[in-house]
């Protein structure tokens, strides 16, 4: 029986994300998939000081919270649904958290990974065109944890519990549940001038070509009779950064390779560092609460 793990990235029980996620495991439980589910928020989870422990020594995350748990959960499910709110044209922090420790587990470039999994992500947001990266951003935390985005819906309900009201979404979002627990993974179709990774729609134009910012997907900026448009290469022929291979090839080309490089000029930057040490600046934080 395949397990489906159902992640909520908003604070709010009952809100739109939550009744998003549980109405996507109600698909899956369908199909005869076990479900469980985690709220990001009640978790213990602390920033990355960016010691790089876990990728130059190898060594476990220092940090003691419960990413290493969530991690150990995100491995062992057969399938995820991600969804989160939008929050100033991005995800919620607690989101963007978690993407920030991944390193801990993209970082064990010898580890032998499990086959490619598939994954939901929905971004509510409430008007369209402050819908932000939110979508994007969770389709990278989802392929870095090597899933594969299938289905990535933006639902679009400022309230809480409004996405109930929304029909069409809702039946969207229960048969991207089906296939969850029948374990398909072919994406569904994605909307023109749209990352077929990522399904980021912002992109970096150098000349006739433009590229992805989230997972470097390229493509080609052609004239159409209606105007501009992209002409993405082919996913299979592309290698893409969260792609295994990808991923590798930055860990153990830029990530770890920086170790040696920093390290030959440590001493020059220490040296440098000191006339910094005699500056007279205050430092500015909140009374505590025992003298307010």
């Amino acid at each position: 029986m395949a397990g489906i793990l159902g992640l909520v990235g908003s604070a709010r029980p009952w809100g739109n994300s939550d009744l998003l996620v549980r109405q996507a495991l109600r698909g899956a439980q369908a199909e005869g998939a076990a479900v469980q589910m985690v709220r990001l928020t009640d978790l213990h989870l602390e920033s990355c000081t960016g010691c790089m422990r876990c990728v130059i020594s190898g060594k476990p995350c220092p940090v003691d919270d419960d990413m290493a748990w969530l991690a150990e959960v995100l491995q062992a499910a057969d399938g995820l649904v991600l969804a989160a709110p939008t929050y100033f044209l991005g995800p919620a922090a607690v989101l963007k958290l978690v993407l920030d420790r991944l390193l801990m587990v993209i970082g064990s470039v010898e580890q032998v990974l499990p086959p490619p999994r598939p994954a939901v992500t929905i971004a509510t947001a409430g008007l369209r065109d402050w819908r932000g990266v939110t979508l994007p951003y969770l389709n990278a935390l989802v392929a870095a944890c090597g899933y594969r985005p299938v289905e990535s819906p933006i639902a679009l309900a400022p309230g809480p519990g409004e996405v109930l009201l929304d029909e069409d979404l809702m039946a969207q979002v229960l048969a991207a549940g089906y296939r969850l627990g029948r374990g398909e993974l072919e994406p569904a179709p994605v909307p023109p001038n749209v990352c077929p990774i990522c399904r980021c729609d912002s992109f970096v134009l150098d000349g006739d070509r433009a590229t992805c910012p989230i997972c470097g997907q390229e493509a080609a900026l052609e004239q159409a009779q209606d105007g501009m448009s992209l002409r993405f290469l082919s996913v299979a022929d592309t290698p893409h950064r969260w792609t295994p291979e990808g991923l590798k090839a930055h860990m153990t080309e830029w990530v770890i390779a920086t170790g040696p490089r920093f390290r030959a000029v440590r001493r020059e930057i220490q040296e440098r560092r000191k006339s910094y040490r005699n500056m007279d600046v205050d430092w500015l934080c909140p009374l505590s609460s025992e003298t307010r």
